[in-house]
Parts: C-alpha cells; structure tokens; sequence
C-alpha cells in the first residue's frame, strides 16, 4: 500500500493542472457533489435521496470513524520528509479517510435509490480518494478503509430504516 501512495505521490508539484485537478478533487469536489445530490433530490421530488445518503455519510464519519480512531492513531504520510503535501494537513488521524468515509457512505447509499447516480458518485468518491493520496494527506489504505467504513454505515443505515418501517 506503501508502493501505491509513492506512486501516486511522485507525481505532484511536477504539473500545475494535474495539481490544480488533484487539489480540486481531495477538497472541493465532496462540496460539489452534495449540492448535486440536493438539486437531484428536488429534482426527483425525493427528500429521502437527500437526506439518507448525507445521514449514512455522516454516521459513517462520525460514528464508525470515531470509535475506529479510539483504536488505530495511524500517522499521516505528511510526516515523511520526502511526502510532497498540496493541502492543508488535517489534525484527525489518518486511518480511515473521513472524506472516504462520508462519500462512499452516500454513494452505496444512493444504490438504493438510483443506481446510475450512484455510479457517478462511486467514481467521484474514487477520485476524492485518490485526490487525498495525491496531495500526501492519506495511505492509499485510509482510502480503501474509508471505503468499507461508508459501505457498512450504508448498509446498517438502510437495515434500520428498513427495521422501523
């Protein structure tokens, strides 16, 4: 997993738009995104696909990620001297990405509503993952973590929805 960030992570501060794209995706597109799952939402005359996806988001953050934190205080590739960073590094630990953890909690969420929209969102939680690594904020491992952390946070979301219905 090493390997796959220095891969990555080679490559910034060599080109100003694939700076400018990277930058943009580890911190701007999760803005973004939400505001298209709102207009989406009204669009489709749906509150639900607001407001469950952006609850799964959240408890995946700020439930899951939190008690993992209690475990794990993985350390940042920002500490290795040879990381090059492009964004500000966040305080919270590393493992898992919280940003991994919110959006791919709305886009396994969104399964359960549209699946082409969760398709875009899936890709677009890749690149914000990817975006993270890029800039030297996260492990390629915090992204894949983040990953299972919104999936389970989807899914036990949906159970209980499901449960209280």
């Amino acid at each position: 997993m090493i390997s796959i960030f220095r891969n990555l992570n080679q490559f910034a501060k060599r080109w100003k738009s694939l700076d400018a794209f990277a930058i943009f995706c580890a911190r701007y597109l999760i803005y973004l995104l939400v505001l298209f799952l709102f207009v989406s939402a009204f669009y489709f005359h749906s509150k639900g696909l607001f407001v469950y996806p952006l609850l799964s988001g959240f408890c995946a953050a700020f439930v899951f990620d939190k008690i993992i934190y209690i475990f794990f205080k993985e350390a940042r590739p920002a500490t290795i001297k040879s990381t090059k960073v492009l964004i500000p590094v966040p305080k919270n630990p590393s493992f898992p990405s919280r940003h991994a953890s919110v959006m791919f909690g709305m886009s396994f969420y969104i399964f359960f509503y549209s699946y082409p929209l969760a398709l875009i969102f899936l890709v677009c939680s890749c690149l914000i993952g990817v975006g993270r690594v890029f800039c030297g904020v996260h492990w390629f491992r915090d992204i894949v973590a983040g990953g299972l952390v919104g999936f389970l946070s989807a899914t036990a979301l949906f159970l209980i929805i499901n449960l209280i219905k």
